[in-house]
């Protein structure tokens, strides 16, 4: 069933074998050194232990943000457990988890598709991003006035309105225990080739029982964010990220992570989702199982109870309530004429019950594997009593159809960063809201901060105060006043996003093989969309003298390049960002040429090779392997004037992940000072490490990528003319890419030397797609 030994707990493990074990004198943070300096009356209720392992980051027990030992074990049993390709652990709560993945998904000016009744950490997240929130209505319960999840039908309709976004979350399952099909969202949403982000706060069981609703990683979703510390065994503020797919990036999620979360994470919280993650892959199904007995005989149990009521999988559609998590237990005394907030009070004061929260209907009991049968039957004999003690008090105020959703006028951070201003809400109506109304039933906002307020929701709110339904989210709690963004006050963002150009050069003669020549009729064949957004560019065949075998095809080579250069020069020049696909990497030269003539930029030059011989020395006379010498201003002048005098400055050039350098090579790389990361560097650094070491050494603000597919490790790209053993994963490719568009401006890219004559199974392909769609943004 798994890969790996999900009994081990490597981080539990180091913290109470080694570093307890060997009893470490404590020179380091926290001040309390194993609770010797804690106050007493506090230590004596905790106990010892806890203390003991409250560490800091040191060698010995790892890092989160750069994981090498027992984290990273710790990580990948994780996964492994989860079905995950990489998982996060978050020590800030699912808050701070769902925000990492609405960060590492899209950015200022993006559009991001999201149910109206979102948790507040996801509208924390496009506060964050500065993207834009295009709401989606879920399905309204009206009967037990719960927002249910939102249909795939809705999902379709939004992407046909929204072709542009970039992105969709879902809730999976929700509060109340209700998933949506979410297989069939997946499908949908990748149709769009765009990520589909789940909020599965409230499923990180999901997984380990097939009676439960399917989990986001077994339907398809690139990215989940899940509440370990909900459900299942972990501490509170420990839940997990994790992803799968190439559309999320795993070096950015790192990224954005290291960014949100203390550089000081709790060793304790840790350790719990360590061990809640080994609970549940060895005895999860079992677990569960108990849990959902438990549940189903509470819900029959209420249901028998006149006057409440518990609902169950009668509420289910088959669209966006179209799976139900039982151990989700709702409890509602409507017919006996109490609201939910009454009822929880009486749970709590009357008979020692917390529920997790009540709304204007119902109570909602979290159900676990930690309950005991004591505590159900607890419950059971408080509800017979509230039932038997209690007749009819009135009827509850019945469920109001709330408004459409009002205009958008201001994006949510816009409007976080406005000045506000009270207004009486009566008098509010065509003014920018700056806070959030939320109407209970069902609980969703009707009006959120950048929305215009109408005559409607005003008129709608006085109803619901009439009726004494509850409305929430105002700061006057008397709903008398609204804060409202003035116009003059108003901030707006403008975010200016350099639009992609693509063009495809389909060339082979700065190789001198045959294969790459087809490779951009090989991307229209596997994805005929691009057909109508690349611009191809025409090889130029001129007359060779076919006996030189020092610079074999130069002339070719010169003119096509030349031609790629003048195209390259007018694209940057218009505003737009070239990325160029081939093509063997001759091409590089036209490319790099073009940029340079109206800007100063760094080149990284992700080969196997290193490109920088000249005719002289070149053990082959292939004029891709000159290119980079030539750029810096050495080699042949038929190449080296393409430039027109600006060459590049060795300084600004890092070769990265070279593994086959020739003498010549070699010989050119320590009389230049050009950067060099060989791939044993790069191996034995670490890739993050590495690409910290490429800031070091790049000090531009503009970057030009020039990416080889035979980089990569030949098992997972093969379509290359000339493989070379080892190289870069695809994922780490994508992270390479991730991390230079977040430390530069990426001005310009080459993606070169796809070989469809070589490729299988379309491996190859797929890579060069993955970063297309990356660069897409």
């Amino acid at each position: 069933m798994y890969k790996l030994d999900q009994r081990k707990t490597p981080i539990f493990s180091v913290l109470k074998d080694v570093y307890v074990g060997r009893g470490v004198v404590p020179f380091h943070v926290p001040g309390h050194k194993n609770g010797r300096g804690v106050e007493e009356e506090f230590y004596k209720f905790m106990g010892e232990n806890p203390f003991k392992i409250d560490v800091t980051i040191f060698e010995m027990v790892d890092g989160l943000h750069n994981p090498k030992s027992h984290i990273k074990k710790a990580l990948e049993l994780t996964a492994d457990a989860y079905g995950a390709q990489e998982s996060f652990f978050c020590v800030n709560g699912t808050s701070g988890a769902i925000q990492a993945m609405i960060l590492s998904a899209v950015k200022a000016g993006d559009k991001i598709l999201v149910p109206r009744n979102t948790h507040k950490s996801v509208n924390a997240g496009i506060i964050l991003s500065g993207a834009q929130p295009i709401y989606m209505e879920p399905e309204i319960d009206e009967e037990n006035g719960i927002a249910h999840g939102v249909a795939p039908e809705t999902v379709r309709r939004m992407l046909m309105e929204n072709p542009d976004a970039a992105a969709v979350l879902i809730i999976n399952p929700t509060y109340y225990g209700v998933s949506t099909n979410l297989k069939e969202v997946v499908e949908i949403v990748h149709e769009y080739n765009i990520p589909l982000l789940v909020d599965e706060a409230h499923g990180p069981h999901l997984k380990f029982n097939k009676k439960l609703p399917m989990s986001a990683m077994e339907a398809g979703a690139d990215a989940c964010a899940q509440s370990t510390h909900k459900i299942v065994g972990a501490m509170t503020q420990g839940s997990i990220l994790h992803i799968q797919g190439g559309r999320i990036a795993g070096g950015k999620v790192r990224q954005v992570l290291s960014l949100l979360q203390t550089t000081s994470p709790s060793y304790i919280l840790l350790a719990s989702l360590d061990c809640a993650r080994k609970q549940m892959a060895i005895d999860g199904e079992r677990l569960v199982e108990e849990s959902l007995e438990r549940a189903e005989y509470l819900r029959n149990e209420i249901n028998r109870v006149p006057g409440f009521k518990s609902i169950g999988r009668e509420v289910l559609d088959g669209k966006g309530r179209y799976s139900f998590d039982p151990t989700k237990v709702s409890v509602s005394a409507r017919e006996l004429g109490f609201t939910g907030y009454q009822l929880e009070r009486i749970l709590v004061d009357e008979y020692n019950i917390q529920p997790e929260l009540s709304d204007f209907y119902n109570v909602l009991l979290v159900t676990t594997f930690g309950d005991r049968d004591e505590d159900i039957e607890k419950v059971i004999a408080a509800v017979k009593s509230i039932s038997s003690q209690n007749k009819f008090q009135g009827a509850v105020p019945k469920f109001k159809e709330i408004p459409e959703i009002p205009g958008m006028d201001q994006i949510p951070r816009e409007a976080f960063f406005s000045e506000k201003t009270k207004k009486p809400l009566k008098e509010s109506a065509g003014a920018i809201s700056g806070e959030f109304i939320m109407a209970y039933p069902p609980g969703i906002p009707i009006l959120c901060p950048g929305e215009m307020i109408t005559q409607e929701i005003i008129e709608y709110v006085e109803d619901l105060k009439r009726a004494g339904l509850s409305v929430q989210g105002l700061e006057d709690e008397n709903l008398e006043e609204i804060n409202i963004i003035k116009r003059d006050d108003a901030l707006y963002i403008n975010v200016e996003r350099v639009p992609n150009f693509l063009m495809g050069v389909p060339f082979n003669l700065g190789a001198a093989y045959t294969g790459t020549e087809y490779a951009v009729d090989y991307l229209f064949g596997e994805y005929p969309e691009l057909k109508n957004q690349m611009e191809v560019i025409s090889p130029i065949h001129e007359e060779e003298d076919l006996l030189n075998t020092r610079t074999k095809f130069i002339n070719s080579v010169a003119a096509t390049t030349q031609a790629v250069a003048e195209r390259v020069r007018e694209v940057v020049e218009d505003g737009y960002r070239p990325i160029v696909v081939g093509g063997d990497h001759s091409i590089a030269l036209g490319s790099i040429s073009g940029v340079l003539s109206s800007k100063r930029t760094g080149v990284i030059w992700i080969d196997a090779h290193g490109d920088m011989n000249t005719p002289e020395t070149s053990p082959s006379g292939n004029t891709h392997g000159m290119v980079l010498s030539a750029l810096m201003g050495y080699g042949d002048s038929r190449l080296t004037t393409l430039n027109e005098g600006n060459f590049l400055d060795p300084k600004d050039v890092v070769v990265f992940g070279a593994r086959d350098l020739d003498p010549g090579e070699l010989k050119f790389i320590a009389e230049t000072g050009v950067n060099v990361i060989t791939w044993d560097e790069v191996s034995n650094l670490g890739l993050e490490a590495a690409l910290e070491r490429v800031k070091e050494l790049l000090k531009v603000e503009n970057l030009h990528i020039s990416f080889d597919l035979d980089s990569v490790d030949p098992e997972e790209a093969p379509g290359v003319s000339v493989p070379v053993k080892g190289g870069f994963k695809r994922e780490e490719v994508l992270e390479i890419f991730s991390t230079l568009e977040a430390a530069y401006e990426v001005t310009s890219v080459d993606i070169v030397e796809l070989n469809p004559l070589a490729d299988r199974e379309g491996k190859s392909v797929e890579v060069v797609k993955a970063l297309l769609h990356l660069l897409e943004g």
